[in-house]
């Protein structure tokens, strides 16, 4: 067996444990989830899952951050997308910050929020494992297009990380409050002066006199 060929297979195993973890944990939390239904889903021995993770506390960290990286894969794209041109990047600004809203309240991104803040109680490195695969590249991608916006003179930014963070929390600020953390429907005009209040006051920050 060549190397390529023993790379791609355990890729393959390993994408294999995780698609069965992410539902059983999902169902079942991390107490009553067993490596042995794990294992089974995913079609291998139960000594294959610690090999690949070590125990079922890593496959946890690993499954939950997993499942956001796969959750942030439409912010991503999103952010990306972002328009540079001088006519649109305003506009362009608030139909990203009301995108990266619809991320996070879609039901599987509130449901992983709400497992990760009551599971990184019992282990903090839950919300570090996430943090690291799923939240930086997030993090890294804005402050990237806000840089890109400084450069244009459009923005005056000292730190185009700090801006990052400052940006996703000011679009999302009044949601928790607004929708009773999750628990209200609310029409789409009102998330989306909400999140226009805080694209306006990111913009009153940060928007270079020129513009």
């Amino acid at each position: 067996m060549t190397t390529e060929v023993r790379r791609a297979t355990r890729t393959d195993k390993r994408r294999l444990i995780l698609d069965a973890a992410a539902p059983i944990f999902g169902d079942e939390g991390y107490e009553r989830a067993s490596v042995d239904a794990i294992a089974a889903a995913a079609g291998v021995s139960k000594p294959t899952v610690y090999s690949y993770f070590g125990g079922k506390q890593q496959l946890f960290r690993e499954s939950v951050a997993d499942s956001a990286v796969e959750q942030n894969a439409d912010a991503l794209a999103v952010i990306q997308r972002l328009d540079l041109s001088p006519s649109r990047w305003k506009a362009s600004l608030h139909e990203l910050g009301s995108k990266l809203v619809e991320c996070q309240r879609s039901p599987c991104a509130t449901f992983l929020q709400r497992m990760i803040a009551a599971e990184s109680g019992r282990d903090p490195e839950v919300y570090r494992t996430v943090r690291v695969k799923a939240i930086e590249p997030i993090l890294e991608a804005l402050s990237g297009r806000l840089a890109m916006l400084g450069n244009a003179g459009y923005l005056h930014l000292g730190d185009p990380a700090l801006a990052a963070r400052q940006f996703l929390a000011l679009i999302s600020a009044e949601i928790p409050e607004l929708t009773e953390h999750g628990t209200k429907k609310l029409p789409d005009k009102v998330i989306r002066r909400a999140v226009d209040a805080g694209v306006d006051t990111f913009l009153r920050a940060n928007a270079a006199k020129i513009v």
